[in-house]
């Protein structure tokens, strides 16, 4: 007897949800190594799980208890000083959609052609993936946390003018910068201003960028460093790149990396005082970011991660759609860790 259309269209629906599952692992790598910043993140192991919840939270550390130096007969130090306080970030949330018409599940039913037809379709949703992954990560800063847009590294590390503008984590940014040391160019968060240790560090670019890049990014690099944690990540916007790789006057430094998952992929890989240093077209044009990947994290649900909903009929019309979705964002606890040098006017 012949199959009835509606069982056609059960049978594709359990065919096409099998078939992601099936292909799921491999599209999350397709995804997330396809551009080369997601792929340094994920190289770098930030990626972290959180199931759940309306919040993603952390417990930010800014102060410390002072010791005093005491001596017999004296009143030794007491009370409890305020050292902690919550960061809280919401929930993105990413979408693609594999959609199908019934009169092409017809002519695409037969045993050598159903392959074919659904490879076609999820390799469609994945694409809208890479185009939303690639862009949202160095998507520019929003101050005051609404949009849909996940918050990515340039709300970590926003544009200078918006240094002490609005939230992050619902924090309110520093209020006031100043240079940190007497003429090299480097300002970060003012102690006496409001939450200063909720701040990256900043530097100007110095003109003409061909002779003093080096010695810009080695100045903002040591402040970051301040001799504890260095960054460990730096992104560019190609012309910089070119002209680091170009102008470099210590060649030791310019060291092509072809031993890193990030080379096996493809990507051109530099070096920068031995840390990995990276363009992406969607970089700010005239900027680096410096980062310190231990203090960033890329928070996704594992219960909605590339996970695939039901098949919907769209009413009125031939068409079956299902959604795939991810519970996503970027976020870091320790903003001075990170920098930009930037070719915008810091002051």
């Amino acid at each position: 007897m012949a199959t009835t259309l509606p069982t056609l269209t059960r049978t594709l629906d359990d065919v096409f949800t099998e078939n992601w599952y099936e292909i799921r692992p491999e599209a999350q790598d397709n995804i997330l190594d396809a551009t080369v910043v997601w792929a340094a993140l994920r190289e770098a192991g930030c990626f972290v799980t959180q199931s759940g919840s309306d919040w993603i939270t952390r417990t930010v550390r800014y102060g410390e208890t002072n010791p005093t130096s005491v001596q017999k007969g004296d009143i030794l130090p007491q009370g409890e000083p305020d050292l902690e306080t919550m960061a809280m970030w919401s929930w993105r949330f990413e979408a693609s959609h594999v959609q199908r018409n019934i009169f092409d599940d017809r002519a695409n039913s037969g045993p050598t052609m159903i392959k074919p037809y659904i490879k076609k379709r999820f390799n469609a949703a994945r694409d809208g993936f890479l185009q939303k992954f690639e862009t949202n990560i160095l998507r520019t800063e929003v101050t005051d946390e609404s949009g849909r847009y996940l918050q990515g590294l340039n709300d970590i590390v926003p544009a200078y003018a918006n240094s002490r503008t609005g939230t992050y984590g619902r924090l309110a940014r520093p209020s006031a910068y100043s240079e940190i040391a007497a003429a090299n160019g480097v300002y970060a968060p003012t102690a006496s201003g409001t939450n200063p240790w909720w701040g990256p560090k900043y530097k100007q670019i110095t003109l003409p960028t061909a002779v003093n890049l080096i010695s810009d990014m080695k100045v903002l690099y040591n402040s970051i460093h301040n001799n504890q944690e260095p960054p460990n990540l730096i992104i560019s916007d190609q012309a910089l790149y070119e002209t680091y790789e170009e102008f470099a006057q210590d060649i030791s430094q310019v060291i092509k990396d072809e031993n890193t998952r990030l080379a096996d992929l493809g990507f051109q890989v530099l070096r920068f005082k031995g840390k990995t240093m990276i363009w992406s077209p969607n970089m700010t044009a005239g900027d680096m970011l410096f980062l310190n990947t231990d203090y960033i994290d890329v928070v996704y649900d594992p219960g909605m991660w590339f996970d695939a909903t039901e098949w919907k009929p769209i009413a009125l019309q031939g068409t079956r759609i299902m959604h795939i979705l991810c519970a996503v964002t970027a976020i870091s606890d320790q903003l001075r860790r990170h920098g930009r040098l930037t070719s915008q006017t810091v002051s």
